[in-house]
């Protein structure tokens, strides 16, 4: 009797030990990120209508291939790195150019909020081929002034079709990954479809300037 009172006692004090032991929550339960989704910060997109009202008297000379939008950010990595990528055949050909350290202003300082606006022209050498040229200006705004960069890359003039790439709505996103903010698709066609910036989307482009937005 003695000894089957033990082994109720054994198997009682073994289910209570069972009971009071926990496992640890996994990172999901507990809301908790992984280092590099916790380190991100907010970047804000907003698109800016940059012919609306008086701004139209400016379309003759930024053209029909132009854009605006703002910047807004509220994370810490110090270098905003504009970069322009070519695309060709749905897949990312080369780098056509970059501008760096978009946030820092005339006094070394960082700012939150800058505006960008993009114009792209195409133009005709003066040579007896007659070869064609795009050129690329970016603007940069700030609160204390603006600059401007100007990239040029041949172009084929075979693209004859051309049509811009840009959201209409605010977005907001993590600056743990480069995000598409603005571009332009050409098309040897007569016909150009409606781009995004989806995967799917940029793997039907013939060709594309696309703008990203890089945070180091």
């Amino acid at each position: 009797m003695r000894l089957f009172k033990g082994l109720c006692l054994l198997v009682l004090l073994i289910a209570l030990s069972s009971c009071t032991k926990e496992t640890a929550p996994s990172d999901s339960i507990r809301g908790n990120a992984s280092p590099a989704a916790a380190e991100a910060r907010t970047v804000t997109i907003t698109p800016v209508d940059l012919f609306k009202g008086d701004g139209k008297k400016f379309q003759p000379f930024l053209g029909l291939m132009s854009g605006a939008f703002k910047v807004q950010y509220e994370g810490a990595k110090h270098n905003a790195a504009l970069d322009i990528e070519l695309w060709k055949d749905g897949k990312k050909a080369s780098l056509a150019g970059s501008l760096s350290d978009l946030f820092l202003n005339a006094k070394d300082t960082d700012q939150r909020e800058i505006e960008l606006i993009i114009s792209i022209d195409t133009v005709t050498s003066a040579s007896s081929n007659q070869e064609q040229f795009t050129t690329i200006k970016v603007a940069t705004m700030r609160g204390d002034g603006s600059s401007l960069a100007t990239f040029t890359i041949p172009w084929d003039k075979k693209l004859s079709t051309r049509g811009l790439i840009q959201p209409s709505e605010p977005r907001s996103l993590t600056d743990a990954a480069p995000i598409y903010v603005w571009g332009m698709q050409a098309t040897s066609n007569d016909m150009i479809h409606t781009a995004d910036f989806s995967p799917d989307s940029l793997s039907s482009l013939e060709y594309g300037l696309l703008f990203t937005l890089r945070f180091d």
